[in-house]
């Protein structure tokens, strides 16, 4: 589970402009080893800030270039200012966390971590944390709010407006695949209708198991519904991250047109 450091530091890399590096964090944990030696203030202690990640993204901030350790280094002194009485940051070390789960086979989406709102960011937290809990009802609950909540922030960022939720979310990615020029009627390719279609549908899913098999609802005794297992939460979660992707790319193309 992403320790309350590390969200702390992921949302001050993106407030400093690099949620690339973000990214590279995602579902962490931190702590910190604090010496026995008095740093430069009053009583502050020498310490090292330790951040565990997973083998594939460890390869990766092990290589990182000056500048970019720089920056992560800047997101942790916000986070550790040096003060009288406080830790003294003054090495930050990468580690690789053997006990995490093995998240291989959940989709990664680069460039929706320079989305601008940290709920998005907290949803797909969630869907992780949530499989790798075995709370496969919560992952794909998480899963349909995430593409609720990228469809919010394109509506409103492109509208102007905002946007009334009532809980539809088939109209809602309608209103908002308006704004972006993706309806399929829009289209004679007959490919990219499908392409169109397909997305929808996969909206439309991922609602509908949402609302008949996560936990969002109460069951009857009688229902015959089946239970959700890994292999549902896995494909919800990777379609839902996919889906969200894409309709943010659009929305950034959209906002580069204007």
């Amino acid at each position: 589970m992403e320790s309350e450091d590390i969200a702390k530091l992921r949302k001050a890399l993106r407030s400093l402009g690099r949620p690339d590096l973000a990214v590279l964090l995602d579902n962490a944990k931190s702590d910190l080893r604090i010496s026995d030696t008095y740093g430069s203030r009053l009583f502050s202690r020498l310490s090292e800030f330790n951040i565990y990640c997973s083998p594939e993204n460890y390869s990766k901030l092990s290589k990182l270039p000056p500048t970019d350790e720089e920056a992560i280094q800047n997101a942790v002194y916000l986070i550790y200012p040096t003060q009288d009485h406080e830790p003294e940051i003054y090495k930050i070390n990468y580690l690789m966390d053997f006990e995490g789960v093995d998240r291989s086979y959940i989709v990664v989406t680069g460039r929706l971590g320079e989305i601008s709102f940290d709920y998005v960011h907290q949803q797909i937290a969630k869907c992780h944390q949530k499989i790798g809990n075995a709370d496969f009802d919560g992952a794909v609950t998480n899963a349909r709010t995430l593409i609720e909540s990228v469809c919010l922030f394109i509506y409103e960022n492109l509208s102007g407006k905002s946007y009334k939720y009532d809980g539809n979310l088939g109209k809602l990615h309608k209103s908002v695949a308006d704004l972006l020029q993706m309806n399929p009627e829009k289209y004679e390719s007959q490919n990219l209708k499908r392409i169109l279609t397909g997305i929808s549908s996969i909206i439309h899913g991922v609602s509908e198991i949402r609302n008949a098999q996560s936990d969002s609802h109460g069951k009857a005794p009688s229902s015959q519904t089946y239970r959700v297992d890994d292999r549902h939460a896995i494909f919800v979660v990777n379609l839902s991250k996919s889906v969200s992707e894409y309709l943010f790319l659009s929305y950034i193309k959209a906002k580069q047109s204007t």
